[in-house]
C-alpha cells in the first residue's frame, strides 16, 4: 500500500525540556548526525516517487536546524504539503527566511497562562510563543496553536479556547500519547472536549478521541498501519520502519505498541482499512475544511 505521510525528524536536538516528551531525555539519539541539505533533497525524491503526499517537519525543535529553509526549499520543490511544529522559541529569528514554505504552522502551547506553560516546558517561554504567533498572523502565514491535552491542562481548555480566539488563530487538540502512563481520559473529559470542539476556530480529530477512549492500539488486534501510511526518517536521512519509537519491531505488536497513542502514526493509520476510526478521521478532516474554508 502506498504511504501518504512522512514524519521527518530534521534534528532530535531541542531547546525545551517538556514534561511529556520522552525524546530530550534519550541519550540514544546524540549520536545520531544531521544530513546535509543537499543530500534531503534525494529523500525527498524517492518520498515523491513512493507517492508520499503529505511531509511532517518535526523533532527535537526543528528551527534549531541552521539549513532549515534549505530543506524546506527542497521539500516545497516536490510539491509536498509541508507541515511544521515548533515551541516558538527562536521563531522569530527565522520567521522571514521561512515565510511561505509551510502550509501548516503549528505552535505548541501547553497552558493558556505562562506561569504553567513555563513550568511544563522547563523554559520561560510562554511570551516568546504568544509573540511569534502574533509575527507569523502578521505575515501572512497559517498560525494553529497546538494544545496537548494532559489529565492537568484539559482543565484550561475553555481559558485556551478564549486565548486561542483573542489571537485569530485556530487551536488544535491534540490528546498527550507518551505521559507515563496518564494519557487516558474519563468520558465525561471527552465529552467536554467534544463540546469545546464545537467552536468554530476548534480542531480535534474524533476518530484519535475515540481511540483514546477505547484505550488505544491493542497488541494482540493492532489497529497501527505504520507500515502502510507512513515512511519515518531520521536526521541524517535514514528509514527507520515501522516507527520512530518500534525501529526494526512487529507493526503494532511489541511491548512499546500496547495502548500507543502515537498520532503521527495512529492518525496516517486510520486512513487505511475500513472501521469506525476511518470514517470518524474522514469525517473530522471534512470538518476541518469546513471550519478552515
Amino acid at each position: 500500500m502506498t504511504p501518504r505521510f512522512c514524519n521527518y525528524y530534521v534534528t532530535l536536538r531541542c531547546d525545551d525540556s517538556c514534561e511529556f516528551c520522552s525524546i530530550w531525555r534519550g541519550t540514544e539519539y546524540q549520536d545520531i548526525k544531521e544530513a546535509e541539505a543537499s543530500e534531503i533533497q534525494h529523500k525527498f525524491k524517492e518520498l515523491k516517487i513512493r507517492g508520499v503526499k503529505t511531509l511532517n517537519i518535526t523533532g527535537g525543535e526543528p528551527l534549531l536546524r541552521e539549513d532549515l529553509p534549505e530543506i524546506l526549499k527542497a521539500a516545497k520543490k516536490f510539491n509536498f504539503k509541508i507541515e511544521l511544529t515548533t515551541n516558538g522559541i527562536i521563531y522569530a529569528e527565522k520567521a522571514r527566511l521561512m515565510g511561505g514554505l509551510v502550509d501548516s504552522l503549528y505552535f505548541s502551547l501547553d497552558y493558556p497562562v505562562a506561569s504553567e506553560h513555563d513550568r511544563s516546558r522547563g523554559v520561560d517561554c510562554f511570551n516568546l510563543v504568544i509573540s511569534s504567533i502574533k509575527l507569523a498572523k502578521e505575515m501572512g502565514e497559517n498560525p494553529i496553536i497546538n494544545f496537548t491535552l494532559t489529565r492537568d491542562s484539559v482543565r484550561f481548555l475553555p481559558e485556551m479556547v478564549d486565548l486561542s480566539e483573542k489571537l485569530g488563530v485556530f487551536l488544535q487538540l491534540t490528546p498527550v500519547y507518551d505521559f507515563y502512563s496518564t494519557q487516558g481520559f474519563e468520558r465525561a473529559t471527552i465529552d467536554h472536549i467534544k463540546y469545546y470542539a464545537r467552536r468554530k476556530n476548534v480542531i480535534v480529530n474524533l476518530a484519535a478521541l475515540e481511540f483514546v477512549k477505547s484505550g488505544g492500539n491493542r497488541v494482540i488486534f493492532p489497529r497501527c498501519q505504520a507500515v502502510e501510511s507512513t515512511v519515518t526518517l531520521l536526521p541524517d536521512g535514514s528509514r527507520v520502519s515501522p516507527c520512530f519509537f518500534n525501529p526494526g519491531g512487529r507493526q503494532g505488536r511489541e511491548p512499546v505498541c500496547s495502548s500507543c497513542m502515537r498520532w503521527p502514526y495512529m492518525l496516517p493509520s486510520f486512513t487505511k482499512g475500513i472501521d469506525k476510526y476511518y470514517w470518524l478521521n474522514l469525517y473530522s478532516e471534512a470538518i476541518r475544511r469546513h471550519k478552515r474554508a
